[in-house]
């Protein structure tokens, strides 16, 4: 078939050739930028990743501040909150301090009117203190005890009565020169008299090595509840009268349990009372001393010393 001088056949063949040929070189270029992207890939994906992070940086940093000042506004509150809570429980103890104030004094009135009705001397109260920081505790024979930094340099002796402002911890029952343990009133050797405020009773306070003593060798018809004040009640006279302990926390068969006021996870400082206790009992003056013997018994003459013969 002849179309206008040209073979059909012929006409596909060239136009066959071409696009082989179109296809050869195209299939070139291909590989070649292929190569060049196999050399240059590690490059561009730095390049690529710090255009990003770039590109990111300012973008994270301006949705991180609204972060950062919601963090702080809620760490700012939390402590607000801590600090109003903490104000309330100021306040509630201040309101309870001004009342024992106030019935302390009423008290002291009361007391010394009766004392002055009785002719009672006034009791000699503790002189003076020390107050000493609780080091930790190095071991001993006691479970419950700590070690402080005052000793007998100081005027600390052993007997003495280690207080906080909330009540009685304990009593010293070593001593060193510069320092001094404490036994604790729960420690199960600690053994001290006590009184309860409302009924009068008195008892042993002793200690079980649990965070509540114990009320022992009370009196048939004791009137304990829960709630009554145990107070030192001096009667061994080794520390003063009226140390405050703590409050009765249950009565029953079992045991008279006492939660003492000391809070013992707060336990930094204490004061020591420098109480000397009750003296000794002296001698009758007036009474004639025999060299080497006993006073004379009432209404009997001393006897003469014996003379030495000759010799």
């Amino acid at each position: 078939m002849n179309l206008f001088g040209y073979s059909l056949p012929r006409a596909f063949a060239q136009l066959r050739s071409v696009a082989d040929r179109a296809a050869l070189g195209l299939l070139v270029m291909l590989s070649v930028a292929l190569l060049v992207l196999g050399k240059a890939d590690l490059k561009l994906a730095d390049y690529v990743g710090d255009s990003i992070g770039d590109l990111a940086t300012p973008v994270l940093a301006a949705f991180g501040r609204p972060m950062l000042a919601a963090r702080g506004g809620l760490d700012r509150l939390g402590d607000l909150l801590a600090v109003y809570r903490e104000n309330e429980r100021l306040r509630e103890e201040n309101r309870r301090l001004l009342a024992w104030q106030a019935e302390a004094a009423r008290l002291t009135v009361q007391n010394r009117e009766l004392r002055d009705m009785l002719n009672i001397p006034e009791v000699e109260r503790a002189p003076a203190w020390t107050t000493a920081r609780v080091v930790g505790d190095a071991g001993g024979p006691f479970v419950q005890t700590f070690l402080i930094d005052a000793g007998a340099e100081r005027g600390v002796r052993k007997g003495m009565a280690a207080v906080t402002p909330q009540g009685m911890v304990g009593r010293v029952v070593a001593v060193g020169r510069r320092s001094s343990r404490v036994l604790l009133i729960t420690d199960y050797n600690s053994k001290i008299p006590v009184t309860v405020e409302r009924s009068g009773d008195h008892a042993i306070l002793t200690g079980d090595n649990s965070g509540e003593p114990a009320l022992r060798f009370l009196p048939l018809n004791a009137s304990l509840q829960a709630g009554d004040l145990v107070l030192t009640s001096g009667d061994s006279g080794l520390m003063p009268a009226g140390l405050l302990i703590g409050r009765v926390d249950a009565v029953d068969k079992r045991k008279v349990a006492v939660r003492p006021f000391a809070d013992w996870s707060r336990l930094d400082y204490v004061s020591v009372l420098l109480y000397d206790g009750l003296p000794p009992p002296e001698a009758d003056p007036s009474a004639p001393i025999v060299p080497g013997g006993q006073p004379p018994a009432p209404g009997k003459a001393p006897a003469a010393p014996a003379r030495k013969g000759p010799g």
